[in-house]
C-alpha cells in the first residue's frame, strides 16, 4: 500500500455525528474521563514554559447498571491557578507558598495548579492548561511583569475575557505582585485585584498570606468540595525513589534524599527543607537564589548542585516519553505544510493537499488518531514539528474538535506561525481557548472570496515570489496579498456584522440553472454570491435514489404529471416533490442565472428550467462556463430563441472567471435594484 494510499485510509475512517471517528469521542473528548495528564514546565528562560512526560490511566472495565448509578461522579476542580510558567524562582516560590496555604484552608479539593496535577511533562500540558481555564469557575492570577511576556498566561487571561460573554462567566481574582501597569484591554477583567507591589520588603510567607486573608471569603460561592488538606509526612529516611522519577516530579523529601547523596552538608539541606523546595521549584532556581534566599555561601556547592540539575534534565532530554522537548529544537523542513483539519472535514483537506502540493509544495497532515490524547500527539506531534507551516482549517466540524484543539495548542507550543483557511465563519462556535490562540493569527478568507484568489494567498504567505511578473504592477499585488490576511478574530467578526446586515434586507433569491459537470464551479458561484449579500438556490447533489440531475446529456427530470406505478410503492413521487420543489424555488426567485456548457445545452433541464423562467417572465443571465458559440447552435430551437436575446457573461477559463465576475455581480444587483423600485 502507497503512503498516500495509507493517508486516504487513515482519513476515511469511519465518522460519527459528532465529527469524531468512532470509538475516538469519549477518548478524545476536552472532558475525557479515561485520561490523566501530567505536565511541567522546564524552565526555558523564554517562550512558553515546557511540557515533559505524560500519564494515561487505564480504562476501567465496563461497570454494570447497578455499579454506574451508585457511582459518584468526581467533582472537578473550580479554582484556577494563573500563573507565568516563564517565571523566575522567587515568582514561583511565591505561588507555591499561596497555593500551599489555600489548600491548608480546605481548599485541597477545589485548587487547579498544574504543579499538583503533575501534567507538567506532559505533550499536552498546554492544553491541559486551558482546558482547565475553559472549565474553572473562579480564576487567580498571580501577576507580574513576566506574566503579561509569556505567552501562555496571555492566553489564559483571553480566555477568561472571552468566557466573561457566556452566560456562566467565571470570577477572576487578581493578585498584583510587583508595581507595573496593567494593559487596557485587561482592567475591566482585573477589577478584584489584592495589591502586593509595596509589600515585597515581607517574607513570601507573609505575603501569601494577605493573599489568603482578602480571597478566601471571596472565594467561598466557588468551593464544591471544601476537604482539607492531607501534607505529606516524611519518615526521616532517605530513600533512592527520585531515581525513578522526573526532576519535575520530586517531592522535597525527594530533593532531600538527592541531596544526601551528593554529599552536601546538613546545615544546607536544612535550608531547603525550611522553604519547602521541590523538583518544580529546583527547575528554576539560579546561583543568586541560593546564595541570597537559602543561604548557601559556599561556590563550590551551588556549583556543584547545579552542574547536577543541568546533567539531570540534559538525561531526561534523551528519554523516548521527552519526544516534544526534542521536537521544540528540531528545525523544520522548507515548504513543509502541515494541515491541522477535523477528521469530519477529510474531503475538504485532501482536495487541498492536491491543489498545495501542485504548487510545489510539502503537504502533510495526522496520519492516525491513536486511542488517547497523548498517543494522538506521539504519533502526529513528530510530523507537525518537522513543518514549517501549520495550516488550520476552520469549518463547523473543527471549531469543536477535540483534535483540531490539541494540534493547535501543541504547534503553538512548537512556537509555530499558524494560519487559519477559513471555508466557514464558526468563530461564534469556536471554543475560548481557540479563540485566545488563533484570535490573532493570520488569516485567509476562504468562505466569500474566489478559491483561486484565496489559494493566490494563501501561496504568497507559504512561498513568496522573490519576483512579480511584469504583467502585474509589483506595488499592487503586494499589497492586494497583504489584505488577504487578517486577523482571525477580525475576519470573523467583521464577516458575521456583514452578513447579519444583508439579512436583515429581504433580498429577492437567484436560482441557478445548471448541469452536474459543473456542479463545482457552481457551487463555488453560489459561495461568492451569497457572501455578498445575494440568497441562492441551486439544486444539492442527488443521491442513488434521487437522480435529478444526470450527469449525461440526455438526463432528465420528472415532472410531477399525477403518474402512478402500479406496486405500492411509487417510483416517481421523488422525482415528483424534488421538481415541484425547484418549480416552487424558480417562482420564488427574481433571477435565473443559466450556467452554460455545451452538456447544459442538450439537456432536459436547461430546456424545463429555461422555458419555465421565460413564462414567468424572468430575467435569465447566461454565464459561460464552456466557450460556445454566441447565439448557441445546438439544443431545442425554443432554448435557442431565449438565449439570443441574452448577453453571456464569459467564464470559460480561470483568467476570465476572475476577470468577469465582478459583471455578473453588477448585473445581478441591477436587476434586484429594479425589482425592489
Amino acid at each position: 500500500m502507497s503512503g498516500e494510499e495509507k493517508e486516504m485510509e487513515v482519513d476515511n475512517a469511519p465518522v460519527s455525528k459528532e465529527g469524531l471517528p468512532r470509538g475516538e469521542e469519549e477518548v478524545l473528548g476536552s472532558g475525557s474521563k479515561d485520561i490523566v495528564m501530567d505536565q511541567t514546565n522546564v524552565h526555558s528562560g523564554g517562550d512558553h514554559g515546557a511540557p515533559v512526560e505524560i500519564k494515561v490511566a487505564k480504562k476501567s472495565p465496563k461497570k454494570s447498571k447497578g455499579e454506574s448509578k451508585n457511582s459518584v461522579k468526581k467533582v472537578k476542580k473550580g479554582i484556577f491557578i494563573s500563573y507565568s510558567p516563564d517565571g523566575g524562582f522567587l515568582e514561583r516560590l511565591f505561588v507555591c507558598s499561596a497555593v500551599k496555604q489555600f489548600k491548608e484552608n480546605n481548599l485541597d479539593e477545589d485548587i487547579w495548579f498544574d504543579k499538583d496535577e503533575h501534567n507538567t511533562d506532559s505533550p499536552a500540558w498546554f492544553a491541559h492548561r486551558m482546558e482547565a481555564v475553559e472549565k474553572c469557575r473562579a480564576a487567580v492570577c498571580f501577576l507580574t511583569e513576566c506574566y503579561f511576556q509569556c505567552p501562555v498566561s496571555i492566553y489564559e487571561l483571553r480566555c477568561l475575557l472571552e468566557r466573561q460573554n457566556s452566560s456562566n462567566p467565571p470570577k477572576v481574582f487578581a493578585v498584583l505582585c510587583e508595581s507595573m501597569d496593567i494593559p487596557k484591554q485587561y482592567r475591566s477583567l482585573l477589577r478584584d485585584l489584592v495589591n502586593l507591589s509595596n509589600k515585597s520588603s515581607t517574607s513570601i510567607a507573609e505575603r501569601a498570606s494577605r493573599v489568603i486573608g482578602s480571597l478566601m471569603l471571596k472565594l467561598e460561592p466557588y468551593i464544591s468540595i471544601n476537604a482539607p488538606y492531607t501534607p505529606a509526612t516524611h519518615n526521616g529516611e532517605f530513600t533512592k525513589e527520585y531515581k525513578d522519577k522526573k526532576l519535575c516530579r520530586w517531592s522535597s523529601n525527594d530533593l532531600q534524599s538527592w541531596l544526601h547523596d551528593l554529599g552536601i552538608k546538613e546545615f544546607y539541606c536544612q535550608s531547603f527543607a525550611e522553604m519547602d523546595i521541590d523538583g518544580f521549584l529546583l527547575m528554576s532556581l539560579m546561583d543568586q537564589d541560593m546564595q541570597e534566599r537559602l543561604g548557601v555561601d559556599s561556590r563550590v556547592v551551588r556549583r556543584k548542585i547545579l552542574q547536577h540539575i543541568v546533567a539531570i534534565l540534559e538525561k531526561e532530554h534523551k528519554l523516548g516519553d521527552n519526544w516534544h522537548l526534542r521536537a521544540r529544537t528540531q528545525r523544520p523542513k522548507a515548504d513543509t505544510i502541515y494541515i491541522i483539519y477535523d477528521p469530519a472535514d477529510v474531503k475538504l483537506a485532501h482536495n487541498l493537499k492536491q491543489d498545495l502540493k501542485r504548487k510545489s509544495l510539502t503537504v502533510t497532515s495526522h496520519e492516525k488518531l491513536g486511542s488517547s490524547r497523548d498517543e494522538f500527539l506521539q504519533i502526529n506531534g513528530p510530523t507537525l514539528a518537522a513543518a514549517k507551516h501549520i495550516l488550520v482549517l476552520m469549518t463547523d466540524a473543527s471549531s469543536v474538535s477535540p483534535f483540531v484543539f490539541h494540534e493547535v495548542l501543541f504547534a503553538d507550543w512548537l512556537g509555530k506561525n499558524l494560519v487559519t483557511a477559513m471555508f466557514k465563519n464558526s468563530w461564534d462556535k469556536l471554543r475560548p481557548a481557540l479563540k485566545a490562540v488563533l484570535g490573532e493569527c493570520s488569516a485567509i478568507d476562504f468562505e466569500t472570496k474566489m478559491y483561486t484568489e484565496a489559494m493566490d494567498i494563501l501561496e504568497h504567505q507559504i512561498k513568496p515570489l522573490k519576483r512579480v511578473p511584469g504583467v502585474v504592477l509589483e506595488q499592487s499585488y503586494l499589497n492586494r496579498m497583504m489584505e488577504g490576511l487578517k486577523p482571525l478574530q477580525v475576519l470573523g467578526t467583521t464577516s458575521h456584522l456583514s452578513w447579519n446586515a444583508s439579512s436583515n434586507v429581504i433580498e429577492p433569491r437567484v436560482f441557478i440553472s445548471y448541469q452536474w459537470d459543473a456542479h463545482n464551479k457552481v457551487q463555488d458561484i453560489k459561495r461568492i454570491l451569497e457572501s455578498n449579500g445575494i440568497p441562492c438556490w441551486a439544486e444539492s447533489i442527488p443521491t442513488m435514489s434521487q437522480d435529478t440531475r444526470g450527469s449525461s446529456g440526455g438526463s432528465h427530470r420528472t415532472v410531477g404529471s399525477g403518474q402512478q406505478s402500479s406496486g405500492s410503492h411509487n417510483p416517481l413521487a421523488t422525482h415528483e416533490s424534488a421538481q415541484d420543489h425547484i418549480h416552487r424555488n424558480m417562482r420564488s426567485s427574481a433571477i435565473i442565472v443559466s450556467c452554460i456548457t455545451s452538456r447544459y445545452l442538450q439537456s432536459d433541464n436547461c430546456v424545463k428550467d429555461l422555458i419555465l423562467a421565460d413564462s414567468l417572465r424572468r430575467p435569465i443571465i447566461p454565464v459561460m462556463l464552456r466557450f460556445v458559440p454566441w447565439p448557441p447552435d445546438c439544443g431545442m430551437s425554443a432554448v435557442k430563441k431565449i438565449l439570443a436575446r441574452t448577453n453571456p457573461v464569459d467564464f470559460s477559463n480561470e483568467k476570465l472567471y476572475k476577470q468577469n465576475f465582478h459583471l455578473l455581480l453588477e448585473r445581478v444587483r441591477k436587476h434586484l435594484q429594479n425589482i425592489r423600485m
